[in-house]
C-alpha cells in the first residue's frame, strides 16, 4: 500500500510538473520577448527590466522542473532499461543547462541597455551589433540548442512508455512523433531555413508535443496513473548478468 501511494504521489507531481514547466517557458518567452523584440529594445530593456527579469524566472522555474521530471521518471523507467532512463536523464539536464546559458545571455541585455542609456546616441553601431549577437546567442540556446535535447530525451521517453504499455500506446505514439519532429526542426532552425518562434510556421512543429505534455500525459496521470500491473510485471523479473545469467 505504501508503494502504490508513492507511486501516485509520483504521478500527481510529475503531471504537475508537465503543467508548470509549460506554464514557465509560455509565460517566460512572452514576457522576454516582447521586450527584448521590440524594434527600440536598446531603450526599453533596462527601464522594463522588471519584465525581462519576471520572464527569466519563469524560464529558471522550467529549468527546474523539468530536470526533476527526470529524476522522479528515472526509478520507473530504470525498470525497462537502466540504460535508457539514464540517457533520458541526462538529455534532460543538458536541456537545462541550455536554457540556463540563454537566460544568463538575455539577462546581459539589461545592462547592455543601461550603459546605452547612459551614454545617449554616441556610438549607437556598436552597442545594436552587441546587442544582435546577444540576442541571437539567447535565440539559439533557447530554441535550436534546446529542442535537440528535447527530442532526443522525448524518444527515449515515449520508446519506454510505448514498449512497457505504461501508458496508453497512442499516447505513447503522438509523443513519439512530436518529439522526433522537433530533431529537424531545430537543425532546419539553426541552419536559418526554419523560425520555431511562437507564432512562426515553424511552430506548427511543436503542436504534437505540446499536447502530449500538455494534455495527454498530464490528464492520464491525473486520472489513471501508470499502467502498475507492467510496473509490478518488470519489478517482478529476476535481475540478470549477461555474464553469469541470472544473478
Amino acid at each position: 500500500m505504501t508503494s502504490n501511494a508513492s507511486q501516485r504521489r509520483t504521478e500527481i507531481l510529475v503531471a504537475s510538473l508537465w503543467l508548470l514547466t509549460a506554464f514557465g517557458a509560455i509565460a517566460g518567452t512572452f514576457l522576454m520577448e516582447s521586450v527584448l523584440n521590440s524594434p527600440d529594445y536598446l531603450t526599453t530593456v533596462f527601464p522594463k527590466s522588471v519584465t525581462v527579469i519576471s520572464g527569466m524566472l519563469l524560464w529558471l522555474i522550467n529549468d527546474f522542473g523539468i530536470v526533476l521530471i527526470g529524476l522522479l521518471m528515472f526509478p520507473i523507467l530504470k525498470k525497462q532499461s537502466e540504460r535508457l532512463a539514464l540517457a533520458y536523464l541526462s538529455m534532460r539536464m543538458f536541456e537545462a543547462i541550455f536554457l540556463i546559458v540563454g537566460v544568463i545571455l538575455a539577462m546581459l541585455v539589461i545592462p547592455l541597455s543601461q550603459a546605452f542609456i547612459n551614454v545617449g546616441s554616441s556610438d549607437v553601431s556598436s552597442y545594436q551589433a552587441i546587442g544582435s549577437v546577444l540576442k541571437q546567442a539567447e535565440y539559439w540556446f533557447m530554441t535550436p540548442m534546446q529542442l535537440i535535447p528535447l527530442g532526443l530525451g522525448g524518444v527515449i521517453l515515449t520508446s519506454l512508455l510505448y514498449r512497457a504499455k505504461l501508458v496508453p500506446r497512442f499516447i505513447s505514439i503522438i509523443g513519439f512523433i512530436g518529439y522526433a519532429l522537433l530533431l529537424p526542426s531545430a537543425i532546419l532552425t539553426l541552419l536559418g531555413v526554419l523560425d520555431t518562434l511562437p507564432g512562426a510556421p515553424g511552430s506548427l512543429l511543436v503542436i504534437p508535443v505540446a499536447v502530449f505534455e500538455i494534455i495527454l500525459m498530464p490528464i492520464w496521470l491525473y486520472t489513471k496513473g501508470f499502467n502498475g500491473s507492467a510496473i509490478a510485471s518488470e519489478s517482478s523479473k529476476p535481475a540478470t548478468n549477461p555474464l553469469l545469467g541470472v544473478a
